[in-house]
């Protein structure tokens, strides 16, 4: 038994804790001294080891601290949670003291003695003391002493009636025997209990589960070589008082019935093995194809759970159900499996409609509308339809004071694309992932044409995309842009032509030009499930994506004179250079919300293009801008930058974003929102440029040219749409100047800015 003391009997103040007096002569155990007792060397176990093992069952604990300073607790203390919590009779906030407690010590020298034990230390013996640092401060000491680990001396197993044959019993025998002279250790015993029941499930044994399978610890002898004996017993079946061996399992039958919620005539009938249930006019084609079952074969939990799965992944498929129904037959050596699987699916719409209203910089907007069939030729595939209608008041790239204004609704944009979804279109990755849940391929084809007072510019775009959940409890989403080619042309109106001539600055000109893109990429996003007794946030998003690469590797001209025929049926054909780049994005969010709806609120995004053609700038539909409703709200959308340009220069994009926004919330009623934000950021090229010096990113002036604004908004919540007007008031400039002076610029817009 392990030895318990105690120091001096302090007092607890519990009667002025429940009457919420000064919590200041509390004993709170604010520090943990590890140490060997007298004579002992841990047995060959280093004092961190030992540590490790056995700080988890330490029920008590001190502050944490960062660099030496409780951090954490002295907020909890200020705010007032600390307090709160031992009012309630909660535990303490995390990464703060707890008070003292005798029992509380007690159980805790129980917990770490049981550690040790299940680790093969059984003659361990632990001892806590405590000790004041100063007033209403203690250092609680435990001194250990883990004697000698045992080890397993001998292995046996013992299958009587259990129904394995001698082929088994000889492999589980060989597969137990390696256990002889390793340290005893009662967790990883366990584990391997549990590797054992999955491999006999594995090899067919239905029903076979851990339950029946136990581990003897024999220590008769141990007394002297510190030697046990393990016994491993799988025990038969008991029922109705009968024993009953185990039995392998093959798939007799298997069948699948569709519950549909709209009362369609259902049909049955046989194909391939399996039953089916399904309404008249749906095919099985894509059903057949994942349930990948074969009747005669031995059964397999995880092919069963893997048809499952994959079934769940048709986004029209709201739950699928699993039921394997045993037919015993004392006169077959196998046990014949039915396995019928239930299919529910989700409310059909046909046609579902999605629209967006958006505002890139002044009057005027964007109008986006979707139209997507969820059953796309009743194989359960989908095909949307994205239209973009809009005109907008947008500021030249070239212009001096305010002149975008003056032109209002100046820039039209059209757009349509069409996306075909289907699940796992390309088994992309399918062992690597075995997690990964509701898989879909989307191959997608888009048209955008822009026409503004400076240029009008065409992009013509076709990828495939493989999207997938890699990790269901952390909300890890997976995007493998595997290809994706665009077109891009442009026609500069005279007044932006003679602009550029006067600059001179062929990289920024080269951005308008008509340019090839063959890319692939990847993106990450993790999205943590929101726990409402968490009042922290957080998401974080990566992405990559390279163009021309591989295409340069095919081609042996060099970068700057690849190039591809653009063929037009206007006029004749014309070569395009082939764009070669790389382009990361980095955005993390985060934010403290005591409800899920008021709190503050922060975005960090960094972003980096490069172009490996020298005097070649990434093309313009890859660079980045700020300013806007969404971003630096003190400016209009790309209203600042590139680095220390002035607003009489480019209003341009960049190779590089740098910004931070920050934001508190607070909603006055259910459907009003108030909220004070502060934005800094800017954006950067990658090279200098002798005809825009200041505009590359230079780290030991880019402090000097990030702007800063800050401001207020008002939201209006609806419900299913939220409508903004934040106004944003620009505070710092990096050339010193601001757009049309220093004044207020309010942003309507549709949803929250992140």
């Amino acid at each position: 038994m392990a030895a318990l003391t105690m120091g001096a009997s302090i007092p607890l103040f519990a009667a002025n804790l429940a009457k919420g007096d000064s919590t200041d002569f509390t004993p709170l155990v604010w520090e943990v001294d590890w140490a060997w007792e007298n004579g002992t060397d841990g047995d060959g176990l280093s004092l961190q080891e030992l540590k490790d093992r056995l700080s988890g069952g330490l029920v008590l604990r001190p502050p944490e601290r960062w660099l030496g300073i409780p951090f954490r607790h002295d907020w909890s203390r200020l705010n007032g949670r600390w307090i709160r919590a031992l009012k309630d009779g909660q535990p303490v906030p995390t990464g703060t003291a707890n008070v003292f407690d005798g029992l509380a010590m007690e159980r805790s020298a129980a917990l770490m003695r049981s550690r040790m034990i299940r680790a093969g230390y059984l003659e361990s013996r632990l001892r806590l003391d405590t000790a004041s640092i100063r007033p209403g401060k203690l250092r609680l000491d435990v001194i250990l002493s883990p004697g000698p680990r045992y080890f397993c001396a001998s292995t046996r197993v013992q299958c009587e009636k259990s129904g394995l044959d001698p082929g088994e019993v000889e492999r589980l025998a060989q597969a137990w025997s390696q256990w002889e002279g390793k340290p005893l250790d009662l967790n990883d015993l366990e584990e391997e209990r549990e590797r054992i029941a999955r491999d006999f499930a594995q090899r067919g044994w239905f029903g076979l589960i851990s339950d029946f399978i136990s581990i003897a610890v024999d220590t008769s002898d141990s007394q002297t070589t510190h030697g046990v004996h393990l016994v491993l017993e799988v025990a038969p079946i008991i029922q109705s008082g009968d024993t009953l061996p185990h039995r392998k399992a093959y798939l007799d039958s298997i069948s699948f019935h569709w519950h549909p919620k709209d009362g369609d005539f259902m049909k049955k009938w046989q194909e391939k093995g399996v039953w089916w249930r399904m309404p008249e006019n749906r095919t099985v084609i894509g059903l057949a194809h994942r349930l990948h079952l074969e009747t005669g074969k031995l059964y397999n939990p995880l092919d069963i759970s893997s048809a499952r799965q994959s079934i769940r992944m048709f986004p029209l498929i709201e739950d699928v159900r699993v039921d394997i129904a045993p037919r015993f037959d004392k006169k077959s050596s196998d046990l014949p499996l039915h396995v019928h699987f239930d299919a529910y699916p989700s409310e059909r719409r046909v046609m579902k409609v999605n629209g967006a209203l958006t505002s890139r910089q002044g009057l005027g907007g964007e109008m986006a509308v979707s139209l997507s069939d969820q059953d796309f030729r009743q194989r359960m595939e989908r095909l949307a339809l994205d239209v973009s209608l809009g005109r907008e008041t947008v500021v030249p790239f070239y212009a001096t004071g305010d002149r975008g204004g003056q032109n209002l609704l100046n820039s039209r944009v059209v757009s349509a694309g069409v996306t075909y979804s289907a699940h796992r279109l390309i088994p992309f990755a399918s062992d690597r992932f075995p997690e990964s849940n509701r898989p879909e391929s989307s191959l997608t084809f888009s048209l955008r044409d822009e026409k503004r007072d400076d240029f009008t510019r065409t992009y013509v775009q076709l990828g495939l995309v493989e999207r997938f959940i890699e990790n269901q409890e952390t909300g890890s989403h997976v995007e493998m842009r595997l290809f994706e080619v665009a077109v891009t042309s442009s026609q500069l109106f005279d007044e932006f032509q003679e602009a550029l001539d006067s600059l001179g600055s062929d990289i920024f000109a080269s951005s308008f030009e008509p340019r090839a893109l063959l890319s692939s990429g990847i993106h990450w996003k993790l999205r943590p499930s929101k726990n409402r007794t968490k009042t922290w946030m957080w998401a974080m998003d990566v992405g990559f994506e390279g163009a021309g690469n591989l295409f340069h590797l095919l081609d042996a001209r060099s970068p700057e004179s690849t190039t591809v025929p653009l063929p037009s049926i206007l006029d004749a054909t014309r070569e395009v250079q082939v764009a070669r780049y790389t382009r990361w994005v980095f955005e993390g969010r985060g934010g403290w919300t005591p409800n899920g709806r008021d709190g503050i609120f922060a975005r960090l995004t960094a972003g980096v293009a490069a172009s490996s053609i020298d005097g070649v700038s990434v093309p313009l539909e890859k660079q980045f801008y700020v300013g806007g409703p969404n971003s630096m709200r003190g400016w209009q959308a790309m209203g600042l930058g590139p680095g220390g340009t002035g607003q009489d220069g480019l209003r341009g994009r960049g190779d590089i974003r740098l910004e931070f926004n920050l934001e508190a919330r607070k909603y006055v009623n259910e459907w009003i929102q108030l909220a004070a934000f502060s934005d800094a950021g800017n954006v950067w090229m990658t090279r200098p440029e002798t005809e825009r010096p200041h505009v590359e990113f230079n780290r030991d002036r880019f402090l000097e040219q990030v702007g800063w604004a800050a401001g207020a908004g008002l939201r209006l919540d609806f419900g299913y749409f939220l409508v903004r007007f934040d106004a944003g008031y620009p505070l710092i400039s990096p050339s010193g100047e601001f757009p049309t002076g220093r004044r207020w610029r309010i942003h309507p817009a549709v949803s929250l800015p992140f």
